[in-house]
């Protein structure tokens, strides 16, 4: 069976990482909360998602090839971040811009650290940024996922597009609905219905199409 894993990651194993797997038609599989690499690496073996969409930067902006400080490699571009980070400002969409000063740069090689291992195991693995994927499929204003009405606005929104949600009742952190978007965004990557902002050579942000 086709599926598709959307993952919000943490920064260190302390802290469960929000998983969400939909299947072939876009239905809610299951919502899961890994812990350490090892878990969620388990957890894909488990479920052999065909595309794994990983809310985190992937790649370094070109020129760079880590986020030390110390080190000497300098991005070639005369602006901050990647390509794809400055296509989504260019959109008013916020976001972490990758720099050697970045605040996520302990998730950043957690995730680029998966990457392979989980393309070794069959899998597929796309860039999402699920604030950029709510723009796209609800326009603006998103209200914060922080707060209850966020995410009953969440819950109310993504449950017109994931059968199967509407039975969790609104029960969910707002971990779980990055990762959900994270996977809806996976499932219209494979139909198709996404594009893919920046370079390849720094890796992409996959996006839906705008409603």
């Amino acid at each position: 069976m086709t599926v598709f894993l959307g993952i919000d990651p943490t920064s260190s194993e302390r802290k469960p990482s929000a998983c969400a797997l939909l299947g072939s038609d876009g239905s809610l599989v299951e919502l899961a909360k890994p812990r350490t690499d090892a878990d969620i690496l388990e957890f894909v073996a488990g479920c052999r998602p065909d595309i794994v969409a990983i809310d985190a930067p992937l790649g370094f902006p070109t020129g760079m090839d880590c986020l030390e400080a110390t080190c000497s490699c300098a991005s070639a571009h005369e602006f901050k971040g990647r390509v794809c980070e400055r296509e989504l400002l260019a959109r008013g969409i916020s976001l972490y811009i990758t720099t050697k000063r970045s605040i996520i740069k302990r998730m950043i090689y957690r995730c680029m650290g998966l990457v392979p291992r989980l393309e070794t195991m069959g899998c597929r693995v796309i860039e999402v940024y699920p604030y950029a994927s709510k723009v796209c499929l609800f326009g603006k204003p998103i209200p914060k996922k922080t707060k209850s009405e966020g995410r009953e606005f969440l819950h109310r929104r993504l449950g017109g597009l994931i059968p199967g949600l509407n039975a969790y009742d609104g029960r969910l952190d707002h971990d779980l609905y990055d990762a959900l978007v994270a996977a809806y965004t996976a499932y219209l990557h494979s139909r198709g219905e996404t594009e893919s902002l920046g370079p390849p050579e720094e890796v992409c942000i996959v996006v839906p199409r705008a409603q």
